[in-house]
């Protein structure tokens, strides 16, 4: 019977072949467990903040409910953080961006509950140093903001000092910004105000309760993940 003169086994010249491509497999396989390890990481960190945010709206939440304040002030998370729905009846006369006396009280309140996040204070909270201490390794900061923006119904205004609802509505942003900065003494920097005018209804503008939903100050408090060069 005939013999193969073909052998199945390697030639040792072949040899480094096998050796070079345990290595690359063992490369491979580090890089892809180091993807993952990192990416549980800064999930971990995602969702640290996700948890204070929640702590946050509850502490305000708190505030509303026991002061009786859910009819004038709606308190919700979204995706831009949690936000505050308040009245524009409630704090404001008619065409006036100024808020009314009785009811800085309020705004003072909230003010100095959201001053009191630790999401404000993650570099004094000694249950939060993980946290820290994760995001400067990785070269990244948190960056926590306060946005502030106006909104009216679609009646033109008549008189006043200000010449339309895109006017007021900025105003109106404007002011609470620079009274929440000046009452709680958080950092200007952490603000930003804009104004819609009637152009972000919520409701119908054609009956007086939706005309009246649309008359609005909402206020986001959100805190975003951000590398330490980027600010």
């Amino acid at each position: 019977m005939a013999t193969s003169n073909y052998s199945t086994s390697p030639t040792p010249k072949s040899y480094w072949m096998i050796t070079y491509g345990d290595m690359v497999t063992l490369l491979l396989t580090f890089f892809l467990l180091m993807i993952v390890i990192l990416n549980e990481a800064e999930n971990n960190i995602y969702r640290m903040v996700n948890v204070l945010l929640n702590e946050t709206e509850q502490n305000l939440r708190n505030y509303i409910n026991s002061n009786h304040l859910d009819n004038y002030i709606r308190i919700s998370r979204t995706t831009k953080g949690v936000q505050l729905t308040i009245s524009g009846e409630y704090f404001f006369d008619i065409n006036s961006a100024e808020i009314k006396p009785e009811l800085q009280t309020v705004l003072l309140h909230l003010g100095n509950t959201i001053k009191q996040s630790r999401l404000l204070r993650i570099d004094q909270d000694r249950e939060l140093m993980g946290f820290v201490t994760a995001l400067k390794k990785s070269n990244h900061v948190l960056n926590f903001e306060i946005r502030v923006e106006g909104h009216t119904d679609n009646w033109q205004i008549r008189g006043g000092k200000y010449k339309n609802n895109w006017e007021l509505s900025t105003a109106r942003a404007l002011e609470v910004v620079q009274y929440l900065s000046h009452a709680t003494n958080i950092p200007e920097a952490k603000f930003s105000s804009l104004g819609y005018g009637e152009f972000r209804p919520v409701a119908d503008n054609n009956t007086p309760e939706g005309r009246s939903k649309n008359r609005r100050v909402e206020i986001f408090i959100d805190a975003d993940i951000v590398e330490q060069n980027s600010r």
